[in-house]
């Protein structure tokens, strides 16, 4: 079983009114949400939503799931949880949830390219290239089938991946959470060096969310700049003082040693 036991159930199928969601666990959400209607489907969906857009991916999982429980028919849910879990590094049940959506929701292109994408963070480049594709095909498609297109093709060393990543950016020009993913792809790739221009700009308008100083600090430090990463982390932990993961990776940093530094020295010298 998942960590994420609120997520363990059997979705219905599409329009079906019996739903065999089990009963969510006492203690899992609070009770009440000032302003919000937690028996309204709608309400709690934008409160995920909201949560998400903080980068709060596990807040925004558990609003998500609870929407979910509402109305197991709100593709925008399912698609939203896959994205937390993606987000949260949990892969393997990424999986197991893009495959039960997209089930329901079968020509879906944000289901079908959260599914792409897991089986690529998995290292099934072949088939997720083959989802992909699929995603692509559909009438609509948003900014995200573009990413996850760019991140596949990145992971797999093909040279058209930048495309991908500008298409996605130009289809919501003006929103900073579609910069911050297509950085994040950006980071979770070979081309990793891509990401931290991209962040700047997001940090730009968003100087105070920490996980996007979290995630400029991983990719510092896989470029051996140690110590600019020690100091995104150090902006981090202020902005979320008792978040362990940033002062884990914050000592992490720290204790990096002599030779990332070098690299990073030569990276500033031959750029």
């Amino acid at each position: 079983m998942s960590r994420f036991r609120w997520l363990e159930f059997e979705p219905p199928k599409k329009g079906s009114d019996d739903s065999s969601l089990e009963k969510l666990p006492s203690g899992a959400f609070p009770s009440e949400v000032a302003g919000v209607d937690l028996t309204d489907a709608a309400q709690v969906l934008r409160l995920a939503d909201e949560f998400y857009r903080k980068l709060e991916y596990e807040k925004a999982l558990r609003y998500f799931s609870k929407a979910l429980s509402l109305d197991p028919n709100l593709e925008d849910a399912w698609f939203g949880q896959l994205l937390c879990l993606l987000d949260l590094g949990e892969t393997p049940e990424a999986l197991t949830w893009a495959i039960k959506a997209n089930k329901i929701f079968s020509k879906s292109s944000n289901i079908i390219s959260s599914r792409a994408l897991a089986l690529a963070r998995g290292g099934n480049l072949v088939d997720a290239m083959a989802f992909s594709d699929g995603a692509m095909k559909s009438d609509s498609v948003s900014w995200f089938p573009w990413l996850a297109r760019g991140e596949i093709l990145a992971l797999s060393g093909a040279s058209n991946a930048e495309f991908c990543m500008m298409k996605a950016r130009e289809l919501s020009p003006k929103d900073w959470l579609v910069s911050f993913k297509v950085a994040q792809s950006y980071s979770n790739s070979p081309l990793y060096e891509k990401a931290i221009p991209i962040f700047q700009k997001v940090l730009a308008q968003k100087p105070d969310v920490p996980e996007i100083y979290f995630e400029v600090g991983k990719v510092q430090k896989k470029l051996g700049l140690i110590d600019s990463a020690v100091e995104s982390f150090q902006r981090a932990i202020k902005l979320a003082p008792n978040e362990k993961k940033y002062s884990d990776a914050y000592l992490d940093a720290l204790n990096s040693g002599f030779i990332p530094k070098v690299v990073g020295w030569f990276r500033k010298i031959f750029k």
